[in-house]
This record gives C-alpha cells, sequence and structure tokens, in this order.
C-alpha cells in the first residue's frame, strides 16, 4: 500500500520577493505619517512650552510693573560686544516659571560669562526648549571668544524691535540699547524688550494682542555659533533684533545672505548656514541682528503680549531684503509683518485707519 503524499504549503521565491516588496510599499507610505505625527506632537510641547514662558512674563510683569528687558549690561558696555552680559530676561522669569533654584545658582554680582556662573548657566531648561530643534542640546563653548565655555541652548527669544541692539552707532540708524536710544524712542522701531530696557503691558499702545512678545529661534550649528543660548542676553541667543523692514534678517527664518549678525558664524560653514537657511555675517563677531528661526516645515510660533501662542507661516507678507516700509514721517509701517514687531506704532494688522 502506498502512502498518501502530505500536502506541503510554502512561499515561493517570487512569492517572498512580492510580499517583501509590498511590505517595503507600505513602510514608504506609513513612514511619513508617522514623521508627520511625531512633528506634530514635538510642535504641541514647543507651542505649550512658549504659552508657559509668555505666562511667566505676565506675572513677572504684574509683580515688577514692567517686564524684564532683554538684557542688563554696564552703560560702558556696547551690548553687541560686550564679554561681560549681566542677566537677561530669562533669569530674571526663572522664579516665575518653577526654577527658582536655578535662579538661585546665579551670582548677579558677576557677569553671567564669569567661570562662577558656568554652572548655572549650563542647566539645560526643558521649558526652554523646542524638541524638533536638534541641536539644542549642544552646548554653546565660546572660551576662545572671551565668554566662557558650557552654556545651554534655548529656543525662544524676545522681541526687541525693528533696530540692531548696538551701541554706539549713528542715530539715524535708530539702535534700540536703553530708554533714550533713538530706537527705543521711535514707535517706527521698538519691540517689548531691549537691552537695559523694556515695556510696562500697559505700554504695548497697539494691543497685547497684536504684538510679538517671543518667537522661536535655532540653536547654532557649531559650538562657537551663538544662537540659542537661554541664558545669554545678546540678538539670536535670547533674542530676536532688526528682524523687519530695512535690514537683510526680514522675517521668519529669512534666507537672505548674511542676514544674522551673530558672533560665532564662521566662514567654513558658509554653504551650511545657506542651505538651512541659517544664513549669519561671518565679518566680525558682534551681535546686533537676529531673526526669528524654527526647523517646522514652514513657518514658526510666536507668543503674543497677551500670551496667547500664535503659528506664522514664512510666506507672511515682509518688505524683503533692506526695503523700508517703516520710516519717520510715514504714516504707518507697510507690511503685516512690521505690525506684529513694532509695540507702539499706533496701527494693527487689519486696521481701515
Amino acid at each position: 500500500m502506498v502512502p498518501k503524499k502530505k500536502n506541503v504549503f510554502g512561499f515561493t521565491l517570487v512569492e517572498l520577493l512580492v510580499v517583501i516588496a509590498i511590505i517595503g510599499v507600505l513602510v514608504a507610505l506609513l513612514l511619513p505619517a508617522v514623521q508627520a505625527a511625531r512633528e506634530a506632537a514635538r510642535r504641541m510641547q514647543c507651542k505649550n512650552n512658549l504659552h508657559q514662558l509668555a505666562l511667566g512674563l505676565a506675572n513677572y510683569e504684574s509683580a515688577q510693573g514692567a517686564l524684564p528687558p532683554a538684557v542688563e549690561y554696564a552703560e560702558t558696555e556696547n551690548p553687541a560686544t560686550s564679554r561681560r552680559p549681566g542677566p537677561n530676561w530669562v533669569i530674571f522669569i526663572l522664579p516665575y516659571i518653577e526654577a527658582a533654584n536655578v535662579a538661585e545658582s546665579f551670582d548677579l554680582s558677576k557677569p553671567i560669562s564669569d567661570p562662577v556662573n558656568e554652572r548655572a548657566r549650563s542647566q539645560s531648561l526643558s521649558v526652554m526648549l523646542c524638541p524638533s530643534d536638534d541641536r539644542n542640546l549642544e552646548p554653546l563653548n565660546a572660551a576662545s571668544h572671551g565668554i566662557g565655555d558650557n552654556w545651554a541652548r534655548g529656543n525662544f527669544g524676545c522681541n526687541v524691535g525693528n533696530g540692531p541692539m548696538i551701541k554706539p552707532w549713528q542715530p539715524n540708524k535708530f539702535p534700540i540699547n536703553g530708554p533714550d536710544s533713538t530706537g527705543w524712542q521711535s514707535g517706527l522701531h521698538r519691540g517689548v524688550m531691549g537691552p537695559n530696557v523694556s515695556a510696562p503691558l500697559k505700554g504695548i499702545t497697539d494691543g497685547l494682542s497684536n504684538v510679538m512678545m517671543l518667537a522661536e529661534i535655532r540653536a547654532g550649528l557649531s559650538e562657537l555659533d551663538r544662537r540659542g543660548v537661554w541664558a545669554l542676553g545678546s540678538a539670536g541667543a535670547s533674542s530676536v533684533v532688526w528682524h523687519g523692514s530695512g535690514g537683510d534678517a526680514n522675517g521668519p527664518n529669512a534666507c537672505y545672505p548674511n542676514a544674522d549678525d551673530v558672533a560665532g558664524c564662521e566662514r567654513r560653514l558658509q554653504n551650511q548656514y545657506q542651505a538651512e537657511c541659517m544664513s549669519c555675517y561671518s565679518g566680525d563677531q558682534w551681535n546686533d541682528q537676529a531673526a526669528p528661526r524654527s526647523t517646522h516645515p514652514g513657518g514658526i510660533h510666536i507668543a503674543l503680549a497677551d500670551g496667547s501662542v500664535r503659528w506664522i507661516n514664512d510666506t507672511i507678507e515682509t518688505s524683503g531684503r533692506n526695503s523700508s516700509c517703516c520710516k519717520e514721517g510715514n504714516t504707518s509701517c507697510c507690511t503685516p509683518w512690521d505690525y506684529l514687531i513694532l509695540s507702539a506704532d499706533d496701527f494693527i494688522l487689519g486696521s481701515t485707519d
């Protein structure tokens, strides 16, 4: 008697290759969706952190009668070149964002760049980070530039206004460097917080829901690049400066050549800077101009002076590179982006006056 043959099930090589191909196609289709979901979650965390900072500033203003300055510095110093910066707006609001222990670790009788403050400035603050930025855990090490090493990064900056953070300079360039500076005195240039000066919320005459108080910034692309450093009070590190009409860092994620004027901009990285729309001027070591930036596709988050957080597309209307619209003698500025920057130009976005 001949035994019956058992049925044997299996894949041929061709069938196996087809299955692998189908799985590959499915993975390729799902991967962008997974990445998009992850970025959406990162954006939400970034937005929440920005909101917490805005609330911290509101609580500080309620207690102190005015917002904190972008940075304090000695009257003999130039905020664009100083190697002895005082506390900046983040340090001032630490007790209001549940970081009083970090605030107490600073010795404010010394510059923040002093070695005695190295441990304090090196602490990473989760509320200052946007998880979409993959470089914000790499510290600034700038001892060779005279300000020391171990500065932790951050991703949010205060809105100084539409004039360079610099002293001294021609008054007709409207620098912002204190309450008597021409930039701060001008409603067509003043923002919200500047060097040695700030506005009370009642001084934001354009309305709290119409003026940018904070904006996203990106961490620098090298250990010398000062952008995105939470305890360092300079352009690009913890503030956005001269980022509207009349400058070349005009608009969110401004991609013009040499846009940001920040120390630590290295010539060897110029191609990378431009490719990532992080272009900066490498001709000197001054910090006087920087645009808001993010790694989110298509735009940035900003916090308005009323504490709300808004998404701003990169395509928002600006006047372009080095084009001036906000001039003394004009009745107003000319673009929606400028309206958001200025706190006392007496015109608001959407106004028909």
